[in-house]
């Protein structure tokens, strides 16, 4: 019997290729992250940010190294740009792409695209009525790992898929801004929207047929809080099964798989960052040549968010090329992810602020 070998990523050399000049809306954390990997690992240009206030801004920039700083989000969009990085607060992601997109500038958004469904579908509109390429953030689908997933999945190493599984944890019980519901705080937006992504993109067409979450008040807080942790099952029209979960309260595995009739692929923690790709064999050996038991392996460092700069070569690729959309994760694809949140919430009774 010949054991067959698991394909390789084909990826472009990350300091080549085109160079846009990235303008960064936001100066939080994850633009911090974002900014500094595209810095050490690619030809991409960060050339301006923009902030709240302007010495926020300036700040931001004298740390990394960019040229220009703008103290109001209008002034940013109206600048000499190619390309927008929207990294403000989850409630806020609508109104600052859509600032963008009317400027005519395109757009990556953090995700999730917006927390609301109506919101993203507006987005997605407006980015195709005026032309302009628009992604959502999902770093995960650009990763050297999951282009060695789709193959799999294209070949059919596997069989036929028959459940999915996905959890994440990070323990964030005093994280004010994640945790706080006027800022669209809790689990779901940080955390579980990667779950629910990760399950739809194995079997598109889920629904989300129940849900539990259990809430998490800050310190002083009133109200009830929310939501902390939250566990899911979904289903298709073929009956495939997701379950998924995700919790702020504790640190849990962070683990996912895809179970298929020939095979289970297995992605240790953590599974929406870079890591290996494992595949174990349980099928008829007779009738795929491939013994039972066989287990094949792709190894990746697991270099967490140094490893941002994909997204960003994605994007590059796709405005170079006259693309609107990236075929790793067009508009439809994050318009689904943010439908499973909301039947989730509903689920769970869990809504976001009035808008």
């Amino acid at each position: 019997m010949s054991v067959p070998v698991l394909p390789q990523p084909q990826l472009p050399d990350p300091r080549t290729g085109p160079s846009l000049r990235w303008a960064i809306l936001g100066s939080g954390w994850i633009a911090a992250q974002f900014v500094r990997s595209l810095r050490e690992h690619t030809n991409q240009r960060v050339v301006a940010v923009g902030s709240r206030s302007l010495a926020r801004a300036e700040a931001f920039a004298a740390e990394h190294g960019i040229a220009h700083a703008y103290g109001s989000y209008e002034e940013l969009v109206a600048s000499d740009i190619d390309v927008v990085y929207v990294a403000t607060g989850h409630l806020d992601h609508f109104a600052h792409a859509a600032l963008a997109l009317e400027a005519g500038r395109p757009v990556l958004v953090e995700k999730p695209m917006t927390p609301r469904l109506a919101e993203t579908r507006a987005l997605a509109a407006l980015a195709r009525a005026r032309g302009l390429f628009a992604m959502e953030a999902v770093w995960t689908v650009t990763l050297p790992r999951y282009a060695v997933i789709r193959q799999i999945l294209e070949q059919g190493m596997l069989g036929d898929v028959v459940e999915v599984q996905a959890n994440l944890g990070e323990r964030l019980v005093d994280h004010h801004r994640a945790m706080d519901p006027a800022q669209g705080g809790g689990v779901m937006n940080d955390l579980g929207s990667y779950t629910l992504m990760f399950a739809n993109e194995i079997i598109p067409g889920l629904r989300v047929r129940a849900a539990h979450g259990r809430r998490h008040a800050l310190p002083g807080a009133a109200g009830p809080g929310a939501i902390g942790e939250f566990h899911a099952l979904l289903g298709d029209d073929g009956d495939r099964l997701a379950t998924v979960s995700a919790s702020m309260l504790a640190d849990t595995p962070t683990t996912a798989y895809v179970a298929g009739t020939e095979a289970t692929l297995i992605l240790e923690a953590p599974f929406y960052q870079p890591g290996p790709v494992v595949v174990r064999f349980h099928g008829d050996a007779a009738r795929t040549g491939v013994p039972a038991g066989t287990e094949l392996r792709v190894d990746e460092p697991a270099l967490a968010h140094d490893q941002l700069f994909w997204e960003a070569l994605e994007v590059a690729r796709c405005i170079d090329a006259g693309l609107t959309e990236s075929p790793l994760r067009p508009l439809d694809r994050s318009i689904e992810t943010i439908a499973l949140v909301e039947e989730a919430r509903a689920a769970m009774g869990d809504p976001l602020p009035a808008a």
